[in-house]
């Protein structure tokens, strides 16, 4: 978001407080459809619930080059918000635990490292489009590393089963980190753990709420 920050203050005459208006308002949306993710996560296949997200938040960032007003910006970051949250952690943990047993803490740390990683790449990535074509080339670029190398490449090496084994494609074995301990057919059904009712009576919920509210 900073790397955005003053071209679009300089090229709009919006305050930086304005422009930073839209990330709060979509912070706070994000807050609200999390649960909603869970939710979709745990009813249907949250490979598929992650790769819409995806696709949402990218073409948010297509549309967000063609901005002209300050209620667009902030129409625009709440959808793409909205997007990301469909592949937040509530979904993309219900999706790597479904693939791994026996080293399962260390794929989660994987796939958490991952979304850092990646988060970190993408800063210097965009300041350098950004330089070189300006703030409308940078949003199209991000939007394309979304849309042409992430949705592909997750449709082609992810795979969750919950629809009768069908698919029936374990990442475990790809690498290699729990290749003899695949999990059965029904691995991410919706009534396997506890539900919320029964979450809400235990310590480790508040703590972890309180946690990630921190």
């Amino acid at each position: 978001f900073g790397v955005f920050l003053k071209p679009l203050t300089e090229d709009f005459g919006w305050s930086r407080g304005s422009v930073s208006g839209a990330l709060a308002i979509a912070g706070l949306f994000t807050a609200l459809f999390r649960p909603a993710s869970g939710w979709l996560a745990d009813r249907y296949d949250p490979k598929y619930v992650a790769l819409t997200g995806v696709a949402l938040g990218g073409a948010a960032l297509i549309a967000l080059s063609r901005i002209n007003t300050l209620w667009q910006f902030y129409a625009l970051f709440i959808v793409m918000g909205t997007g990301f949250t469909f592949a937040s952690p509530a979904t993309i943990t219900k999706l790597v635990s479904a693939q791994f047993t026996r080293r399962r803490g260390l794929a989660l740390s994987l796939a958490g490292s991952g979304s850092a990683i990646g988060e970190t790449a993408l800063v210097p990535f965009a300041a350098v489009v950004l330089t070189l074509g300006g703030w409308k080339s940078a949003y199209i670029a991000l939007a394309i590393v979304l849309l042409v190398v992430v949705i592909p490449v997750a449709y082609l090496l992810l795979s969750v089963r919950g629809s009768g084994g069908e698919d029936d494609v374990s990442g475990g074995d790809s690498l290699n980190l729990a290749a003899e301990d695949k999990l059965p057919a029904c691995a991410w059904a919706p009534d396997e753990g506890l539900g919320l009712r029964q979450a809400v009576k235990t310590p480790m919920f508040w703590g972890l709420s309180a946690g990630f509210f921190a």
